[in-house]
């Protein structure tokens, strides 16, 4: 599962990061959660990365409506090839996800979970591999979501949840993002756990809970509750 970042960099990093054409419009947010706007990366027909906010939430093109049920915000890598909601998108519409971190719900007893905040050791933005889609209602409008790619845990995640976000290598956005790759048996092989040296997390506070809740303070690190057993 993947069901809150924070993204806080300012535009100015975000576009020398990574690379793009022009800094987005971003403004820091610390606490984001499907149906809300995440920023993607996407190549442009003429050979250059934007960075442009979409819903988090997959809708397919194909969908009479574009509130089917419960938002489609991840696709599992297991059966990206195969679901029709995601297979297309996998294929064609791929993007890299920034985030500077993003949540986990630590399970301590069958009442309680704690939230961690896992981010990068090195101190760079996680680039997380996503899907987009373009849905256009028979009156013209329109609307471009996303989808965060989820892979089982690797041995530090795993501690925490059994799914994290496929974290992609800087040597492996070109390829990821490439219009021309259309092929799955090219991309597969991208879909796995990142090493485990790349994270690093710490328990936060309950206030990211609440989507409500969009400040620094979603970030501080906060002592791990601990059970009685």
């Amino acid at each position: 599962m993947c069901g809150r970042i924070n993204l806080w960099m300012s535009s100015v990093e975000l576009a020398e990061v990574f690379e793009l054409f022009r800094e987005p419009e971003w403004l820091p947010r610390y606490n984001l959660c499907p149906m809300q706007q995440i920023l993607t990366v996407r190549m442009h027909p003429k050979g250059v990365r934007l960075a442009e906010p979409v819903q988090w939430g997959l809708v397919p093109s194909w969908t009479k409506s574009s509130v089917t049920g419960p938002p489609l915000n991840n696709a599992r890598c297991e059966t990206i090839t195969s679901k029709p909601s995601f297979s297309d998108s996998f294929r064609k519409r791929r993007c890299l996800i920034p985030a500077n971190g993003f949540y986990e719900w630590k399970r301590l007893d069958h009442k309680s979970k704690q939230p961690w905040n896992i981010f990068r050791e090195d101190g760079q933005p996680l680039a997380m591999a996503g899907i987009w889609d373009h849905w256009q209602a028979p009156d013209g409008d329109t609307l471009e979501s996303c989808a965060v790619i989820t892979t089982e845990a690797n041995e530090f995640m795993a501690n925490i949840h059994d799914r994290m976000p496929v974290i992609l290598a800087k040597s492996d956005w070109d390829h990821w993002l490439n219009p021309d790759v259309t092929d799955p048996g090219l991309l597969t092989n991208l879909l796995v756990p990142c090493p485990n040296e790349w994270l690093r997390g710490n328990p936060v506070s309950s206030l990211v809970n609440s989507v409500s809740h969009d400040s620094v303070e979603c970030i501080h690190p906060v002592k791990e509750n601990r059970t009685l057993f």
